[in-house]
């Protein structure tokens, strides 16, 4: 008999399913299509509409008012830029063990927390500060 076939961890041993009684229903041709399908277009549809928004915005614009574009020499050194990148996140996850990249993440996350927290009430006590200063005023004209 084949040891992939009686292999009690991939769930398809002849004694039954997992030790904990759970099995997963097999997957049929018609459950792959629509899983591959959905996927192709949830990652089709926004890049479409996107481009659309995009063109009947540039439509109504003049050429000064235009988004940046790119070059064709940043579109020459963008694969050198991309493939030190991946390198140097791949040295980076090789060198450091996973508890100080999870401390680094941590950190990173928090720091961002932080400053967008504070940035939120920044700007709504500003906001509160200014209606104060409008509830304050005579209204003129109405008396």
């Amino acid at each position: 008999m084949d040891s992939a076939l009686s292999d009690p961890h991939n769930g398809s041993a002849e004694t039954g399913g997992p030790a904990n009684g759970t099995t997963r229903p097999p997957s049929t041709p018609e459950g792959i299509a629509l899983a591959y399908g959905s996927l192709l277009l949830m990652a089709l549809l926004p890049i479409f509409f996107g481009a659309l928004r995009s063109v009947r915005c540039a439509r109504g614009k003049n050429a000064s008012d235009m988004p940046e574009t790119i070059t064709s020499r940043d579109a020459a050194r963008f694969p050198i830029i991309a493939s030190c990148t991946l390198l140097g996140l791949y040295l980076f996850f090789k060198i450091f063990s996973q508890e100080y990249i999870n401390l680094l993440l941590s950190m990173y996350f928090f720091v961002l927390g932080i400053l967008a927290l504070s940035h939120t009430i920044r700007s709504e006590g500003t906001s509160l500060q200014h209606l104060k200063q409008l509830s304050q005023e005579p209204v003129q004209g109405l008396g």
